[in-house]
């Protein structure tokens, strides 16, 4: 049998995007758009720090955005 989970419904949702430092609404997912985007490319994590590397990946994300255009 399986186990019945039970919903919090005391939740709150967010009044902020989870990125550091960011005061916009959120949009999906807990982060405004430009940082749901970031979270999509890798240079951001699901709690809305930075990575390590973040540095080389936003270069990378760039180059790619330069060359879309």
């Amino acid at each position: 049998m399986a186990k019945k989970e039970s919903v919090d419904s005391n939740a709150v949702a967010p009044t902020s995007c989870i990125g550091e430092g960011c005061k916009k609404k959120p949009e999906v997912a807990g982060f405004c758009e430009e940082h749901f985007i970031w979270f999509k490319e890798g240079m951001m994590t699901k709690m809305g720090k930075k990575p390590t590397d973040f540095d080389k990946k936003l270069i990378n994300y760039m180059k790619r955005q330069k060359k879309a255009a």
